[in-house]
């Protein structure tokens, strides 16, 4: 990855040489299970032409950057979750033309202007479970679905998914 840009591609992509033409996502990723969950789903979602492009947001929706951290190191932190990602990532990850891309801007703010600057066809995002206040104040998604330009996908977790079967069985 490129300190500079803060940019890195996937085996997939350095193989190609090139741009692939095809459809893009925009995926959301910040190192949560429900975020390896949503990227596993898009890769596997695109066809062999295709571009995933995964943002790392610096900053938390609604607060200010940390100011125990310099921009550098929250690069750095999210380098190293999209670094961990790629190493850890199924087969699925691996075949389709990916770029990180690391931003200090809040999510929705990151997620939206990479949706715009890729030309991305849509946004992809983990769902989790949240606490009343997230509700009251607002989620990363519910963000997403006022203010992206494209359509937003929402991929619920495996444990999210197991708590709605065992709620629907009682």
């Amino acid at each position: 990855m490129s300190p500079s840009t803060g940019q890195a591609r996937s085996p997939a992509a350095a193989r190609a040489g090139k741009e692939p033409d095809g459809p893009c996502l925009v995926v959301g990723y910040d190192g949560s299970e429900s975020a390896r969950v949503a990227a596993s789903w898009a890769a596997g979602s695109l066809p062999a032409d295709g571009r995933l492009i995964l943002v790392y947001a610096c900053r938390p929706l609604h607060a200010p950057a940390s100011p125990l951290s310099s921009a550098d190191e929250r690069r750095r932190l999210g380098r190293a979750f999209l670094d961990e990602l790629a190493l850890d990532a199924e087969d699925a990850f691996l075949e389709v033309a990916a770029h990180a891309e690391v931003s200090d801007e809040d999510p929705v703010s990151a997620l939206t202007a990479a949706a715009r600057r890729h030309h991305a066809s849509a946004i992809v995002v983990g769902c989790a479970q949240h606490s009343r206040l997230h509700k009251a104040i607002g989620t990363v998604t519910s963000e997403l679905l006022t203010r992206s330009p494209v359509p937003v996908t929402a991929v619920p977790s495996a444990s999210a998914e197991s708590d709605r079967d065992s709620r629907s069985s009682v």
